[in-house]
């Protein structure tokens, strides 16, 4: 039996942090540039806000019932069928982010490093160290987050550091990008980029109450704000705006452009190094989370022969997408715009219902 064990502030930060900042490694960047030109490292200022304001309803629903997850609670308001209902959509739903992800990995590597391999045979090695991470449980994926993070980071700082040759803030103008007003509609709908953070409600039993999970939660909704709109500021004052949006990877391609004579160039070994642990800490997460769902919904103390069946429904979702086109026009985009209602609205909801039905946990004091 998997025990998923107790852990800190730092590791929850480290665990959710990176989870949400993998992300900028991937397409997202470009896709953003098409949507709002130059005014991306501001719109996703605004996404974080929005964030926020969704994670203070999750904040009050874990607070009004201490010491419970939120499987526990959809079971004491919404009962057995609804909690059920409940469980399957947005256990389904993290899985399915998941299979993208890996999908959107596989893609992008296959565009720049290992062209010639299928993008199955590349699943199948990520997954591997997916199902060891798993089987390890929880406890161990937000120790190893909080290890790995201080090496991501100074990966991270390095490459911008090193890219500062390539920086041109005449890049950044028209300020405004596409307008405005796209940029605040957008900045709200694209609020689903720091959507994983309602995972804090999945893995609430193993925090140390509801005070710490609404530091973590904001806390790491600050952090990751910050530095995905640095991210997304340097990648406008390196590419111009109609350049941006044709890169697959901004970071890989601004780890390429560094150059220093023979003596420092090619940087890419390093952008791969923070995006590959980056994203296993990313999918692990996410995986390990549907797992606890599904098991709580079936009932399942043990969660690992559940593992191998379930790593392989993953599988099967990945394969799903036929082209990188398909992943990244069509899936990933859907997921951005949109996720924010199956992220932020459940939480609302439930937390209305139980206000309604004046179902509140035991004690108040966590």
């Amino acid at each position: 039996m998997i025990r998923e064990g107790n852990f800190g502030y730092h590791e929850a930060i480290s665990l959710l942090a990176i989870t949400i900042l993998a992300k900028t490694f991937f397409t997202s960047p470009a896709i953003l540039v098409g949507i709002v030109g130059t005014a991306g490292w501001y719109m996703t200022l605004i996404s974080a806000l929005t964030a926020m304001f969704g994670f203070m309803f999750l904040y009050l629903l874990l607070k009004r019932f201490p010491n419970k997850n939120i499987m526990e609670i959809a079971d004491m308001v919404l009962g057995k069928l609804g909690s059920i209902i409940f469980l399957f959509l947005f256990g389904g739903f993290l899985l399915w982010s998941a299979s993208i992800s890996i999908r959107e990995f596989a893609e992008v590597l296959k565009v720049y490093v290992l062209p010639q391999s299928p993008p199955s045979f590349i699943i199948i090695l990520f997954l591997i160290t997916i199902i060891v991470l798993s089987f390890m449980g929880l406890e161990t994926i937000a120790r190893f987050a909080k290890f790995i993070i201080y090496i991501l980071g100074v990966g991270f700082i390095l490459v911008f550091l090193l890219s500062v040759q390539n920086i041109a803030p005449r890049y950044l103008f028209p300020l405004l990008g596409y307008g405005l007003d796209k940029t605040i509609i957008h900045g709200l709908l694209r609020s689903s980029f720091y959507g994983e953070i309602v995972i804090i409600g999945v893995i609430a039993s193993s925090l140390q109450g509801y005070k710490e999970i609404k530091r973590i939660g904001f806390s790491t909704l600050l952090i990751a704000g910050f530095l995905t709109s640095f991210s997304l500021l340097v990648f406008a004052m390196i590419f111009p705006y109609p350049v941006g949006q044709e890169i697959t990877s901004p970071m890989y391609e601004m780890a390429a452009l560094i150059d220093y004579g023979g003596f420092m160039q090619r940087m890419e070994p390093i952008f791969l190094f923070l995006w590959n642990f980056g994203t296993f800490i990313e999918v692990s997460l996410i995986f390990y989370a549907t797992l606890m769902i599904f098991c709580h919904a079936f009932r399942i103390d043990d969660k690992r022969p559940v593992i191998l069946p379930m790593i392989t429904t993953l599988y099967s979702l990945s394969l799903i997408p036929k082209s990188i086109s398909e992943v990244t026009s069509g899936f990933v985009q859907t997921l951005r715009s949109w996720g924010w209602i199956v992220y932020y609205v459940p939480p609302v909801i439930i937390l209305i219902i139980a206000l309604i039905r004046k179902k509140k946990g035991d004690s108040q004091n966590a």
